[in-house]
């Protein structure tokens, strides 16, 4: 049981958490992970080489040492945790990218504007910017790369778990709508060497992509088309998919997207993260707001992505998970 006490540390913690959030943003900026990877070193060599004010950023340094990213020696030198090698640019699971985009000013900026959000229901991005969240970072060069980089390594396991959950036997091309860099269509052609994949996105948002399927080895059966999915999409495609993108769309918009696959085919793949709203964990509650903010989208029940198909004209044939909250959805028109 809680007492007043307790109740108002816990308050305090959550409405100052943005100072921890920022720290972590800052050493993960400076890259001071990566140059202790070299071995220990003073905060004053550091500042040196990351071209710091020396007393800031010790102040800096000692944050970093009470969330456990660095230690110090007896001589003063600072070594790194195995919790700080977590931020390091190459490190296996590396924290890097996301803690560095979530501390970037595009992404800052528009959590500010939630009330507005709550009060107007309009994207707070939207409203931050004065364009929505795709627009900007197809207008905006580098500004979303560090994001970009992120999805790509997440969306290479996704991708497998797509390949091992649908049965793609009968299937010639794939069309990834919204697929960024191409890591999950990537993955679906190494496990389906029958099949040629076609991705579409943004121009910003594909830029890359030659390189993922080269490196996956399957540039010979993929093809890159920049282009808005608002608008039109490609033909030719036997599956359409929309691998964590239906989610940043409101219901409207999503049918209308729905809408334009099932016009260039009979099936459609959706795989995207599921929510009880009942019961759901404070992550994904969180993670809900980070779409209405950023991009008017919603996480949804099942129930909800069958009511989506249903009013695009077509019905849910059948559903597989494929992480703890995440299902691929197949729809047949």
């Amino acid at each position: 049981m809680s007492s007043p006490a307790i109740d108002r540390t816990y308050l305090r913690s959550i409405a100052l958490g943005y100072r921890l959030s920022q720290a972590l943003f800052v050493f993960a900026e400076l890259g001071v992970a990566d140059l202790l990877t070299r071995g220990p070193a003073s905060a004053q060599s550091i500042a040196e080489k990351t071209s710091a004010d020396p007393a800031a950023l010790q102040r800096l340094l000692r944050v970093a040492q009470g969330m456990g990213l660095v230690a110090e020696q007896a001589d003063g030198h600072l070594t790194l945790t195995d919790r700080g090698r977590l931020l390091c640019r190459d490190a296996e699971d590396s924290m890097w990218p996301r803690v560095r985009s979530v501390g970037e000013s595009w992404h800052w900026g528009p959590w500010r504007r939630l009330l507005d959000t709550v009060v107007a229901g309009r994207s707070a991005f939207e409203m931050e910017h004065g364009i929505s969240s795709f627009d900007y970072f197809d207008r905006t060069p580098g500004a979303g790369d560090t994001m970009m980089n992120r999805v790509t390594d997440e969306a290479r396991q996704r991708g497998y778990a797509i390949a091992d959950a649908f049965d793609f036997s009968s299937v010639q091309t794939v069309v990834d709508v919204g697929g960024g860099r191409g890591g999950i269509l990537a993955a679906i052609l190494r496990r389906h060497p029958h099949l040629r994949g076609v991705l579409f996105d943004l121009p910003y948002a594909v830029a890359d992509a030659a390189a993922v399927f080269s490196e996956s080895g399957v540039a010979d059966r993929s093809e890159v088309v920049g282009g808005d999915f608002r608008v039109d999409l490609p033909r030719g495609g036997d599956v359409y998919l929309l691998s964590a993108v239906v989610h940043s769309w409101s219901d409207d918009e999503s049918v209308r997207l729905l809408g334009r696959c099932f016009a260039q085919t009979d099936r459609v793949l959706v795989a995207d993260e599921v929510i009880d709203p009942d019961s759901a964990q404070m992550d994904a509650l969180l993670k809900d707001l980070q779409l209405m903010v950023f991009s008017g989208g919603r996480l949804r029940s099942l129930e909800e992505y069958h009511e989506l198909f249903a009013r695009a004209g077509a019905k849910t044939v059948r559903h597989a998970p494929l992480s703890r909250n995440e299902v691929l959805v197949e729809g047949a028109r």
